[in-house]
């Protein structure tokens, strides 16, 4: 099932005729025949033949059919995404489901703020998640739940970069992820050992973010909030579907990356669950999870101890794991690959179980 977005109704009409005639389905808004609308979507459900055919016959008409055409031959010749190899681990996005260890050291994250501060304590933590069966730690040195201010690089690199040092001098395997929207940490991160960017704001804070990620060559975590973490929750509202919303903007955020020179083997996408999205937002991107796959990149999500599940429980942080594994067990059976958490353990055996179910041959 393909949905193509705001046509015109004689891009519409044309399109939905092509379909019919290679014997597919297709479905535009009723008033398209008699121009009630001024844009409309489309849905084609069709067969990789059938779809083929359509895009011949779209290379031959009008009013920017052709480039249409193109665009759809592209996303039929998408493959799964290639595999990774970050250090000495190969992630075979077919092969299972990985997970990310989130190691805070802040003093005010909403769920452990403080707990990680000292850097033996942080070590500790650190050499658990891996002993529980994390495939990559995410070390981050600033708070970016919703009204949180910025930590200035400075403070930051202060924070993350002992503990990097340790980490790296106790195992020089474990992919290191480094959680910043900055790009001197990031390129001080790096250089002291971690392996991946992962960047909350999708590329946009720092200016220099793209660049400096293309001249690293590492793997980027790509992410969408709708604004920054001081301002993203008050009142989240988008104009469209909130999917058709974030999925156009991945889409940007991903050819603004390429175009720096990220490699697309480097490039994983990110929803951004609980940044700028309100509980029906949230609902609604984990739901349809697997649209994304159509983009061509490994897709991450975050859903541990957030307030998507307080909304329905009405619990506090540390009692939220059982529905996390829930929600993290649905995305993943819908084509995340890399589920971030906290407990590393639980998720750790519910989803090596859910892999022998959902991606066994």
């Amino acid at each position: 099932l393909y949905k193509i977005c705001n046509l015109t109704c004689a891009q519409a009409t044309i399109v939905k005729q092509v379909a019919l005639s290679a014997g597919a389905d297709a479905a535009v808004h009723r008033e398209v025949l008699v121009c009630g609308v001024e844009k409309s979507d489309l849905l084609i459900g069709a067969t990789v033949a059938q779809l083929e055919t359509i895009c011949t016959k779209l290379l031959k008409q009008p009013f920017g059919l052709k480039e249409l055409a193109h665009q759809l031959r592209e996303k039929l010749s998408l493959t799964f995404p290639p595999a990774l190899t970050i250090r000495c681990k190969t992630f075979d996005w077919m092969a299972k489901t990985y997970i990310m260890g989130i190691l805070n050291l802040t003093p005010d994250s909403f769920s452990d703020g403080g707990k990680y501060l000292d850097p033996d304590v942080a070590l500790e933590h650190a050499k658990k998640m891996i002993d529980d069966g994390a495939d990559i730690i995410d070390i981050g040195g600033e708070s970016t739940k919703p009204f949180s201010q910025e930590v200035m690089p400075a403070e930051e690199m202060r924070r993350i970069l002992p503990i990097i040092e340790k980490i790296r001098a106790y195992n020089d395997e474990i992919p290191i992820s480094i959680d910043t929207r900055h790009s001197e940490t990031a390129k001080k991160a790096i250089e002291t050992g971690a392996d991946i960017i992962n960047d909350v704001s999708g590329l946009d804070w720092d200016e220099k973010m793209a660049a400096t990620t293309a001249e690293l060559g590492v793997p980027v975590v790509i992410m969408h909030s709708l604004g920054s973490p001081d301002v993203m929750q008050q009142d989240p509202t988008y104009s469209e579907n909130v999917v058709d919303a974030v999925y156009k903007d991945l889409y940007a955020k991903t050819q603004k990356a390429l175009s720096a020179g990220i490699k697309p083997e480097n490039i994983i996408i990110d929803p951004g669950i609980g940044f700028g999205k309100a509980f029906e937002h949230n609902i609604e991107l984990i739901k349809r999870i697997e649209e994304f796959k159509t983009l061509g990149y490994p897709i991450l999500i975050g859903v541990s101890r957030k307030s998507v599940i307080a909304k329905v429980l009405n619990v506090p942080p540390m009692e939220r794991e059982e529905a996390a594994i829930a929600l993290n067990s649905y995305a993943a059976s819908k084509g995340a690959n890399i589920i971030r958490v906290h407990d590393v353990n639980s998720h750790y055996k519910a989803l090596k179980v859910l892999d022998c179910v959902i991606r066994s041959s």
